[in-house]
């Protein structure tokens, strides 16, 4: 059976804007009845465990203020566990004030305009919820579920159980932030450890979380108050659990619209991607983006985001985050997911200036260095680095513009994170390495030379057949830039021909010779993501 405590009584909106004048460390003491006290003889008949409650009328100065301090001192002696005065705070004096703390009795000031407005009526309402507690909160139980059921945002989900539990609520993420509403005591700390429903009262506050389902323990919705007993956590274990399941809905539907626009901004993006040569952009694609609120006229400046060469995640987890990050800096982009991260524009009616440009990639900057501290101790997280590609204006501008940016941000992203490169500070160097030690590239490059990687002294003959094809397919050379004899050089040549099926003349050199540098550049790469001094150009 649920009890009451005086707290779970001051959570009631017959208390509403009350007064806690003295005795706080009693509040969690349980209440088992209530009677209205006008007189001693009153007092003589109040049972333990009960509230007092006492309207002074038009009593004023030293009789009221006496008559405060004889119901403390006579009510504690009886076992009461709560003074209630009806208007007329002054007749509680600060001596009665320290009685109060000391006998642990918690004593309460209501204005006259609070509802019910008279000591009997404020008493007969204690009364029926000391009896029957489960009335202290149901009727804002009974209207949470119709409520819930017309909820068309989450935002309104997160008000409507504040509301019902007549203190603040919040739907918190795994990460530590809040989603939606607030929360005045609980930390997203507190409450992201718990994998199940949970309730809990501490010294100035107490608290109730659920995981919201289907957010795979991603999400949790909270409520707290200051004035939560047993009765109120046994409601917020209800009401929580309720309006988790109504936020559950909610995300489900909201993940659905966004794959809906995923769909289409992917689709928006293929073509644009497309446009490459056309004489002017066809109407149903202008279409398409107006439909997006995306302008195609004007200039645009490509910017790509990405974790880069060997990263491993999945850039639709992280997009509203990100989009939401720009957008604090002053982005108003259209985010574009990737296969490796995200790629968007700035656009501007004129020719932005090279200053402007360089405004943008500080911007980026500080949005990196946020959202890769944010999420830094997310295990599962590769922080970001970016690029900028060059202003471009006609139908092709969006597929010239990203394919810098693109090129700029793998280079960025080998050179640690939260880099942010322009395609002109690429040197050409730099876009060769970036090129030959992509995944696609070095797959290629095994199937190529797979007979030679199958063989105990791979390595070994790897960088005579780079050496080899860097010098001109000449031994001597060869010899003299590996420290080899002439001979060995000769006999590992003799060797590498019978595995590749041919003379090495014979064969595509420049293939071959891309294939040996991507295999043994990725080899030698360095253990923070950084590449060495390109190497010597093929020499074909």
């Amino acid at each position: 059976m649920t009890v009451v405590t005086a707290r779970d009584l001051l959570n009631d909106p017959a208390f509403h804007g009350y007064r806690l004048l003295g005795g706080a460390s009693g509040l969690d003491h349980v209440v088992r009845n209530a009677a209205q006290i006008q007189t001693g003889a009153d007092l003589s008949r109040i049972a333990p465990g009960s509230v007092g409650v006492t309207d002074l009328g038009d009593r004023a100065g030293v009789s009221a203020q006496h008559l405060v301090e004889v119901f403390c001192r006579r009510l504690h002696g009886r076992g009461g566990r709560m003074l209630v005065i009806v208007g007329n705070v002054e007749a509680a004096t600060q001596s009665t004030i320290r009685l109060a703390d000391r006998f642990g009795l918690p004593l309460v000031a209501v204005a006259p305009t609070s509802i019910p407005a008279s000591a009997a009526a404020l008493t007969a309402r204690l009364l029926g919820l000391v009896q029957q507690p489960e009335l202290l909160y149901a009727r804002a139980m009974a209207g949470v579920v119709s409520k819930l059921v017309t909820a068309d945002t989450l935002e309104r989900v997160v008000a409507i159980a504040a509301e019902a539990l007549r203190g603040t609520a919040a739907v918190v993420a795994a990460e530590g932030r809040i989603v939606s509403g607030g929360l005045r005591w609980a930390t997203p700390e507190q409450v992201t450890r718990h994998a199940t429903i949970t309730t809990e009262r501490l010294p100035d506050h107490a608290w109730a979380s659920c995981p919201v389902p289907g957010s795979g323990h991603r999400l949790w919705l909270v409520a707290e108050t200051a004035d939560g007993g047993p009765a109120w956590q046994e409601a917020a274990r209800a009401v929580t659990q309720t309006a988790a399941v109504a936020a559950g809905a909610w995300v489900a539907h909201d993940r659905l619209r966004q794959e809906r626009d995923r769909a289409r901004l992917a689709g928006l993006l293929t073509e644009l991607l497309q446009l490459e040569g056309a004489p002017v952009i066809p109407e149903h694609v202008a279409r398409r983006a107006a439909r997006a609120g995306i302008v195609l006229d004007g200039w645009h400046v490509g910017v790509h985001l990405t974790w880069g060469y060997g990263g491993e995640q999945t850039s639709a987890d992280l997009t509203p985050q990100l989009t939401s990050a720009l957008e604090e800096e002053g982005f108003a982009l259209p985010v574009f997911e990737r296969a490796d991260g995200w790629s968007s524009w700035v656009t501007s009616p004129e020719r932005p200036s090279e200053q402007e440009v360089g405004l943008l990639a500080a911007r980026l900057r500080k949005v990196l260095a946020w959202f890769n501290a944010a999420y830094a101790e997310n295990r599962s997280f590769v922080p970001l680095a970016a690029g900028v590609g060059r202003p471009a204006t006609g139908p092709a501008a969006v597929a010239a513009t990203l394919g810098q940016a693109h090129q700029a941000a793998l280079t960025a992203a080998s050179d640690g994170p939260g880099v942010v490169e322009h395609i002109d500070d690429v040197g050409p160097e730099q876009l060769m390495w970036r090129w030959f030690t992509t995944e696609a590239f070095r797959e290629q490059a095994a199937r190529l030379l797979a007979p030679v990687l199958a063989a105990p002294d791979s390595g070994m003959l790897l960088r005579t057949l780079d050496a080899y094809l860097t010098c001109g397919s000449s031994p001597g050379e060869t010899a003299k830039a590996i420290g080899l004899h002439r001979n060995t050089v000769t006999q590992r040549i003799t060797v590498l021909e019978r595995l590749l099926g041919g003379p090495v003349a014979s064969l595509d050199r420049l293939a071959l010779h891309l294939a040996c540098r991507s295999l043994t550049a990725g080899a030698s790469r360095t253990p923070g993501g950084g590449h060495p001094a390109p190497a010597r150009t093929p020499h074909l």
